[in-house]
Order: structure tokens, then sequence, then C-alpha cells
């Protein structure tokens, strides 16, 4: 019968109410994307009272289980006899399986492929955090908007899924997932294939996940695209909004048979955050190789810090941006390494530097501080941050003088973190530090200051945690809907 006539009988037509009624509701029904979060909001509405248009939500609901089949069925764990390397390209990164959308009881659903290959399914209403997410990486978008990234159990093994908040963290909303891609987590090197480790966004609508996998979204995280990298692993990703920068290499092994470990060809890249492009940029004297390196941001400058594997010390580091120069090692620290340099949230032309101590490389570290951009720096001791280790010390500052340090937070090739991280604060620019207590028993993954007094602090699991005093105290925050 044509429902728009369906008021009035025909001509020599009977009308029937009921069959009126399943028409049109069969007519509504639409495919829901699968996944385990689709499973979790099933549930979930399923304890509800009941209420109208319940019957297209059950027909989508079994919907769902034909889906799945599609959906995750090919959902492929990395291998894990070899090392991330030429075989994590742009390639591959195009070939994971996205979930994105969040759909409402009875609302449309559509899916289409993208031109990268990724399949994005496009919906509406908002979907709950999965209830194993394991938070890996957040970032904070400006405008009350943060994202962040967690490990999750799908129907195939575990996956990994981007989270948003629109509202400074008060609701979080699953924005997509990624069925075929795992993470290793905050504080080890991807060393296979389909692997992510962080999450950073240039502004609300435009964001990266990237590892041995690099991704770009342009709407607020639920549609991504590969980027071209180069075929190379991501091991870190910074942008001032208008740039991205990148450290990045071939491969990474994990403590092989040997004792072989560490990244190879190591390269920083740069590109602009409103193109899925990078070109590398040409540094001399570099290493090739090293345990890790990463990418700090002073406003528009980028600044790139490497970590050599044998032994185990800070290489000096480069200010990337405008014409790539090595930064002037600080008096105090160890002639015979470099520095890792952080950068403040506040102070533009602020650095600080971590470096093994001048007279006792091995047993203390010394902390750095410049006003000029590295030009001159002015040295302390700290022996409060404890003794050099492969794992050393991640940095971050509102001001010079309110200082975060998480000992043993850098990322490492040694396969398994070799000690458990710490939080340090420092309110008087690193003469004394105290423990921040933040997650009892268990280690935090990261720390980052974000602009004014906000500190945010990752220990994993489906909380974080936020300091609005520059570090002076922390408070955690669940990942709720």
């Amino acid at each position: 019968m044509n429902r728009h006539l369906s008021d009035r009988p025909g001509e020599g037509e009977q009308r029937d109410p009921v069959a009126e009624f399943f028409a049109r509701e069969r007519a509504d029904i639409r495919e829901l994307p699968a996944g385990a979060e689709r499973w979790e909001s099933i549930v979930v509405e399923a304890r509800r009272p009941v209420r109208h248009r319940w019957l297209p939500y059950l027909a989508g609901a079994a919907a769902v289980a034909v889906v799945a089949g599609v959906l995750w069925g090919n959902g492929r764990g990395p291998a894990t006899e070899q090392a991330a390397g030429p075989a994590t390209s742009t390639a591959s990164a195009s070939s994971a399986r996205v979930a994105t959308g969040t759909p409402t009881v009875g609302g449309p659903s559509a899916s289409s492929t993208a031109s990268s290959g990724l399949t994005t399914p496009s919906t509406k209403g908002p979907l709950p955090v999965p209830a194993s997410f394991d938070l890996v990486s957040m970032t904070n978008a400006g405008g009350k908007h943060l994202y962040a990234l967690g490990r999750a159990t799908c129907p195939q093994g575990m996956c990994t899924a981007v989270i948003g908040s629109d509202d400074d963290g008060a609701t979080w909303t699953t924005r997509a997932s990624f069925p075929t891609l795992t993470s290793p987590g905050a504080r080890s090197t991807p060393d296979r294939a389909h692997q992510v480790v962080g999450i950073r966004f240039a502004n609300a609508q435009v964001g990266y996940v990237f590892g041995s996998a690099t991704m770009r979204t342009v709407d607020g995280g639920r549609t991504w695209h590969a980027v071209d990298v180069d075929r190379r692993i991501v091991l870190s990703l910074e942008t001032d909004g208008k740039q991205v920068w990148m450290a990045t290499a071939r491969s990474c092994l994990h403590n092989v048979v040997g004792g072989v470990r560490g990244c190879s060809d190591l390269q920083p890249r740069s590109g602009v955050v409103t193109d899925a492009t990078t070109q590398p940029v040409r540094l001399d004297g570099m290493p090739v190789g090293g345990e890790n390196a990463w990418i700090a941001m002073d406003g528009s400058d980028a600044y790139y810090n490497v970590t050599s594997t044998e032994p185990v010390a800070p290489w000096p580091a480069v200010r990337l941006s405008g014409k790539p120069a090595v930064l002037a090692r600080p008096r105090g620290c160890d002639g015979a390494s470099g520095m890792w340099v952080s950068t403040t949230a506040n102070t533009r032309g602020a650095l600080l530097a971590v470096c093994p101590s001048a007279g006792q490389p091995t047993a203390a570290y010394s902390l750095a501080t410049s006003t000029d951009r590295g030009t001159t720096w002015v040295t302390r001791p700290a022996p409060g941050l404890g003794a050099p280790t492969p794992t050393g010390v991640w940095l971050t500052a509102t001001d010079t003088t309110h200082l975060v340090a998480v000992t043993h937070g850098l990322a490492a090739s040694t396969g398994t973190p070799e000690a458990q991280t710490g939080v340090l604060t420092s309110a008087d620019g690193g003469a004394s530090w105290r423990a921040a207590g933040l997650a009892a028993g268990g280690a935090t993954d990261w720390a980052g200051a974000a602009g004014g007094t906000l500190v945010y602090a990752v220990a994993g699991g489906r909380s974080y945690w936020v300091s609005h005093d520059s570090g002076a105290t922390f408070e955690q925050v669940q990942l709720r809907r």
C-alpha cells in the first residue's frame, strides 16, 4: 500500500490498520553497526523500562548479529614473529576496519567505503564508553573538547577505540572503534603491525591516532583515513594546530634473541594539518637508531628528542622548526651525552632539560632551564629524580616553576617496562620534589600540561587524573556518559 495514501482507503480496498502499522515499522528498520559497544548499549537499553518504538530496536539488534560477521569476522591480530617495519605501510593503515558513529534507537544507519578503504558507518546518537575501555592516551583540543585512545575487548579479541568529550570531561561517548588495531600501551614502542600508541588533536575536528598505523580525522573522530608517512612507524606526534610534527622509525624491535632492540632509521617528519601527507625533516649528525624518539612543542617551535640504546642515554636535542639546529648542551650535564628537552604550557621560549649529571652520569640527573629557546641555560642538580635508567624521566610543566615528572616514564623497546612509574611534582623549579600520589598500587603512564594551570595524568582504566593547580593536587575523573 502507498504509505502517503494510507489515511484513506482506495477504491474497492479494505484498510487493515494492523498490517499498516507493521509495514510502517518494517520500513523504519535500519541496520546498526556491530561491535562490543553496540552490544553494551543494547544490554543497557534492555534494562530500562519498556517504551514506544521498541520493536524497531529489537529488529536492529537482530541485524547486528548478522552485520557482526562482516564487520568483525575478518579482524586479525598483529603477527607476533616480526617487528613492525615495511609491512606497516600506508596500505596497512588503510585496511584497518573502523566502526564509527553514534546510533540511536530506531535511527538510520548507512555504511560507505571511504577512498582510503576504511569502513565508516554514518549514524546518529551517542554510544557509551566501552565497559572494557583501558585508557592509553588523551589530548585536549581546546574549547572543552577532549579525546582519548584506549584498548578495549572486541568480539574477535583486543582492539582500540577513540572516545570524546565536548564538555571538558563531564561526559564521554565513543567516536570510533578499530577492530583490527591493538595497543602495546603508552610506555612501549610499536614493534608489530596494526598498533597504535597515541592520539593528538589539532582542533575539535582534526586529529590523529599514530603508531605502526597512523590515521587522521577531519570530523571529530567519526571517520578516519590513512596518513602518508612513507610506510614508517610514528613514535610521537605533536601539533600547534597548524603544523604536525612526528618522530618516526622504519622498524622497532623488543628484546629479540641476542639482546637486539630499539628503533632503526629514525626520522622526523612534518606536514600541515589540512593535508594527509608528510615530508621528512633532514638532519645532519643525528643517530639513525635509538631506544625511542619524541617531539616536544613550544608554540610553533618543535623539538626532537632521541634516546640511544647502548648505552642508554639522551642524544643532543634538536630544534626542528625553521632551520633545524642542535641545541647547546647545558653546563652541568654529562659531556658524553645529551638531554631530553621539555617545554612549558604557558611561557613561550622557555625550555626544560633533564640530563645525566656531569661527574656522576650513572648516579644522578641534572635539571636545566632556558628562557631563550635553548641559547643559554641555568643548571641545578636534581637528585630527587633518582638515578638515570633506560626509561628515564618524562617531564611536563605549566611554567618554569611548576613541574610534573613521571619517573621511568619514557616509552622503551625493552618490551616490558623495567619499573613502576611514579609522579613527582615541584613548585620551586625542581629544587625540591614530592610524590603526587595518584594511582595507588598502579603505574601512571603519562602526564601533560594543557595550558593555564591544567595538568592531565593517564594511568589506564576507565578514568584519568586532572590537576587545576599546576600539579599541586590531582582529582580522579571517571570516563562516564
